[in-house]
């Protein structure tokens, strides 16, 4: 009963501790509909199988990879490859039919700082993001960062640090390249960045580490067996479908 009761009670520190958000990231807004704001969760989504866990990334550009050891059910370590709304059985890879979508932010018992629900973004919010909200283009960035590939999403009142300098929109990402003290003063400033990573294909890691891969909550309405995701390949910012079997990065939001 003693080891029991500790080991609950480790479990449950163990969740507190390793998801609380970062409180100066959450501070800025995005706008994803004419009317509606949200915030950004402070690092990709992660899962822990051996203990059924969920945390934010460490960092905004961390990224765990994929391994095929990650596939099984009691592995210690985290995963942050899902398959598409896949919340109730995150270690299922095998094909789904993409209209069941299920939000990771509802199950994952993450703290908000705000009292609010964590969620995914739809498609048409990821294109008002990235193609509508004003200034749009001048919003986001392709970039280097801590050595880390990635695109750098700009908050809607964006006020750049001075002295650090920012080529916007579909560019050369060459231009933008950042330290650890440089990427500080830009994330306090309200810049998030979604760090490229490889995909997974049933239990094997597949395509390029320098594409950005992010599911959104919409299913492919031509294939009922694929979802809509956003994909930096290198470059502009579009919308492409995968099965929904494939296993792609998460990165999840409250509404302001």
């Amino acid at each position: 009963m003693k080891k029991t009761l500790t080991t609950l009670l480790f479990l449950a520190a163990a969740l507190t501790l390793a998801a609380q958000p970062d409180s100066t990231i959450l501070q800025k807004t995005f706008s994803v509909s004419p009317d509606t704001k949200v915030l950004f969760s402070p690092g990709n989504l992660q899962y822990q199988p051996s203990t059924h866990l969920w945390r934010f990334a460490s960092s905004q550009t961390e990224t765990l990879g994929w391994q095929e050891k990650q596939s099984y059910p009691k592995y210690r370590g985290w995963i942050d490859l899902f398959s598409w709304g896949s919340a109730l059985n995150p270690t299922d890879f095998e094909q789904q039919q993409a209209n069941n979508f299920v939000d990771w932010g509802l199950f994952c018992a993450l703290p908000t700082g705000q009292g609010k629900q964590w969620r995914t973004l739809t498609l048409a919010e990821w294109t008002y993001l990235l193609s509508k909200r004003p200034n749009a283009r001048r919003l986001y960035a392709l970039a280097y960062v801590c050595g880390h590939y990635g695109l750098i999403l700009l908050p809607d009142n964006w006020q750049r640090p001075k002295g650090i300098y920012m080529r916007t929109g579909p560019k050369e990402e060459n231009y933008n390249a950042y330290n650890d003290e440089q990427w500080q003063r830009l994330q306090t400033a309200g810049a998030i960045f979604l760090p490229a990573e490889t995909k997974r294909i049933g239990t094997q890691s597949q395509g390029s580490a320098f594409a950005c891969r992010y599911w959104s909550s919409s299913p492919n309405p031509n294939k009922n067996n694929e979802a809509l995701y956003l994909l930096v390949d290198p470059y502009l910012p579009q919308i492409k479908s995968a099965p929904a079997s494939h296993g792609l990065s998460v990165r999840l939001v409250q509404e302001y």
